[in-house]
């Protein structure tokens, strides 16, 4: 059986696609992914990756290059069936591959479906959500997949491996796959300010990582600086607080390891991630804030609280404990053949 596997940009659609790419031949499965970096690392792995990344942003050209380009990869695979993982420039394959009446099946990781994705569930043959916190008959959960190469460390040990001090709490920063501007500005502002004794995990994406290699050079602080982190298991094990965005992927990562977290939500994409962190604020499960009400204060006034007090980080640790989101790839794969 020959399946499409249509990915947007991030991580947040990679991942998932990847998990069900794992358990079957990799001559049967075709990537779409309009990403170089994602491209380049699929291939690594022995997968055929279609999907061209374009240098400007014009929804008319876009739509009108991403339909010829379906179109033309449809007729070159022949797909028996098309999954797609959400995003804009995966519109097409799955529309013009429900035409031409190829089984078609989309995946929404997050609470609030995307505006391709809520189109498409009008059309396609099953579709399955990510997140529990809103119930629609027509949606079945299963769950967000937590790549099976994630590796629970000892903290100690995870520390020591990363030449950490084992005395000293962690934060770890990042914005998703891509990185965030605005965390990474916010972050490198905590850090200018605060007096506490910390060390860091900066995963700023591949824009602002020369910035931030210059900027902890200068500063007298234990840091760690990654453009993106290929084993990111290790630095979740090391890592005591969180400051991150709100992506469906984020969140079950967050919850797999039990990581006290700061959540960011990014505002814009229908405030979906705002809708995802919703489930773990009203469990207490984390600290969120709007980034549309943004207070520094505020924010710094959380991380503190969160380094000074080791007892709400076991709260909400086992808080954390209690939620069901996470499902394993081989889970996750089952659904979908």
């Amino acid at each position: 059986m020959r399946i499409i596997l249509a990915c947007d940009k991030s991580g947040g659609h990679i991942f998932p696609a990847r998990c069900i790419a794992r358990f079957i031949k990799s001559g049967d499965i075709f990537f779409f992914v309009p990403s170089v970096y994602f491209k380049n690392l699929l291939e690594k792995e022995g997968f055929t990756v279609y999907g061209r990344g374009l240098n400007f942003r014009n929804v008319i050209l876009e739509g009108v290059f991403r339909m010829f380009e379906a179109f033309i990869l449809i007729i070159k695979v022949r797909p028996h069936k098309v999954i797609g993982f959400g995003g804009r420039d995966t519109f097409f394959i799955v529309f013009l591959s429900r035409l031409f009446l190829i089984e078609t099946v989309i995946y929404e990781p997050n609470v609030v479906m995307g505006k391709a994705n809520r189109f498409l569930s009008l059309f396609v043959d099953k579709v399955y959500k990510g997140m529990p916190y809103v119930s629609d008959k027509r949606f079945r959960y299963i769950g967000v997949p937590v790549r099976d190469d994630l590796t629970k460390y000892d903290k100690e040990n995870a520390k020591r491996k990363l030449g950490l001090d084992i005395a000293l709490p962690v934060i770890m920063c990042f914005g998703g796959s891509q990185g965030s501007g605005f965390l990474n500005s916010f972050f490198k502002r905590f850090i200018e300010s605060s007096a506490l004794e910390f060390s860091v995990i900066h995963i700023t994406g591949f824009k602002q990582y020369s910035d931030f290699v210059e900027f902890y050079g200068k500063i007298n602080r234990k840091a760690l600086v990654y453009d993106f982190f290929k084993d990111i298991g290790i630095l979740y094990s090391a890592t005591d607080i969180v400051v991150c965005r709100g992506g469906a992927l984020s969140t079950a990562e967050v919850v797999f390891y039990r990581i006290p977290a700061v959540i960011v939500p990014y505002p814009g994409a229908g405030s979906h991630q705002y809708a995802n962190v919703r489930y773990l604020e009203e469990k207490k499960a984390c600290y969120v804030v709007d980034q549309k009400n943004f207070s520094f204060d505020k924010v710094k006034g959380f991380i503190e609280r969160l380094l000074d007090n080791k007892e709400e980080r076991l709260r909400i640790r086992d808080n954390l404990r209690k939620l069901d989101i996470c499902v394993s790839c081989k889970e996750f794969y089952k659904n979908f053949i």
